[in-house]
C-alpha cells in the first residue's frame, strides 16, 4: 500500500469518527448545523461559513439535507 492510499484510509476513518461530512475540508454535520443556526439558511451561505462542498463536491446532496433537517426543526 502506497503512502496516498494509507492517508486516504486514515482520514475516512477519521471522518467517519468525527461524523464529518465534507472529507476534503474537514467539515463536521455538527459545524453544518451550526452554521444554519447562526442564520445561514442557503447552501451558499453554508459553504462560504463552513467551506463545506468546496472541494471535490460530492458531499453537497448531505450538505442540502443536513440544512433542510436543521430548517425544519427551527419551524417547529
Amino acid at each position: 500500500m502506497d503512502k496516498r492510499t494509507s492517508y486516504i484510509e486514515i482520514k475516512q476513518e477519521q471522518a467517519i469518527k468525527d461524523g464529518v461530512i465534507c472529507v476534503c475540508k474537514q467539515v463536521s454535520e455538527r459545524k453544518i448545523r451550526k452554521a444554519v443556526r447562526d442564520g445561514n439558511k442557503k447552501f451558499i451561505a453554508v459553504k462560504q461559513a463552513t467551506e463545506a462542498a468546496s472541494g471535490c463536491g460530492l458531499c453537497q446532496p448531505f450538505v442540502e439535507d443536513i440544512i433542510t433537517d436543521e430548517l425544519s426543526k427551527k419551524a417547529k
